[in-house]
C-alpha cells in the first residue's frame, strides 16, 4: 500500500513538473525548441502568445501547426492531425462564439472536445491553420489565464510515421481599466462586469 501511494506521488509530482514546463515557454524558449507544433496564436502567419482584451468582446485565436525553429516549414508532410484547445489556468470564463474551420481540410469532432483534421494530400506548409476561433471572456480572473492547444493523438504524416508535435500556448489579459473581480467592491460594480 505504501509503494503504490509512493508511485501515486512519484507520477503526480513528474505530470505537475512536465506541466510547468510546458507553461513556462516564452516566445523565446519556444522558438529553440526544434519540434513543430500544433497549438493557438493569435497571429494566422506566425506565431503570437498574448494578447489583452476587453471583457464581453469577441476577438480571435487561430488553431495552427507550424514550426517555430526558424519559421521555416512544419518539417513533415502531414496527412492526419488531431488536436484540443483547453483552458489550463486561471479562473476567467472564455467562450467560444464561432468556429471557423479551414475548408481545404476534412474535420471530425469538436475543438474542445478533441478534433481531427486530415487532408487527401500531403500538406507541407510553412503554417498549416486548423481553424478560426472567435472567443469573448465572460468572467475575468486577476491575472492573465492560459489556453492550450496541441495533439492529443499521433500526427501522421504521409509515409504513415508518426513524428512527434509539441503544445503551443497563448495568454488572454485584460486591457488596462478592465475591472478585475478583485477591483470590485461593491455588488452593483460586480453587476456590471458581467452585463
Amino acid at each position: 500500500m505504501f509503494i503504490r501511494s509512493c508511485n501515486r506521488i512519484l507520477a503526480l509530482s513528474l505530470a505537475i513538473f512536465t506541466l510547468t514546463l510546458v507553461a513556462m515557454i516564452s516566445p523565446t524558449g519556444a522558438q529553440a525548441q526544434s519540434l513543430p507544433a500544433i497549438g493557438l496564436s493569435f497571429d494566422k502567419d506566425v506565431y503570437v502568445e498574448h494578447l489583452d482584451v476587453q471583457l464581453n468582446q469577441d476577438f480571435v485565436v487561430y488553431a495552427m501547426a507550424m514550426n517555430l525553429n526558424g519559421g521555416g516549414t512544419v518539417n513533415q508532410q502531414i496527412t492526419s492531425m488531431p488536436w484540443v484547445i483547453h483552458q489550463v489556468c486561471c479562473g476567467a470564463v472564455v467562450e467560444i462564439m464561432e468556429v471557423e474551420l479551414n475548408p481545404a481540410l476534412n474535420h471530425d469532432g469538436h475543438p474542445l472536445a478533441g478534433m481531427v483534421s486530415s487532408s487527401d494530400t500531403c500538406l507541407d506548409q510553412e503554417t498549416i491553420w486548423l481553424a478560426t476561433l472567435t472567443v469573448r471572456m465572460v468572467v475575468p480572473a486577476t491575472e492573465d489565464i492560459l489556453w492550450a492547444g496541441g495533439p492529443f493523438g499521433p500526427v501522421t504524416d504521409c509515409d504513415g510515421e508518426v513524428p512527434l508535435f509539441s503544445s503551443l500556448l497563448v495568454t488572454i489579459g485584460l486591457e488596462e481599466g478592465e475591472p478585475t473581480p478583485s477591483e470590485t467592491s461593491s455588488w452593483g460594480q460586480i453587476k456590471a462586469v458581467y452585463r
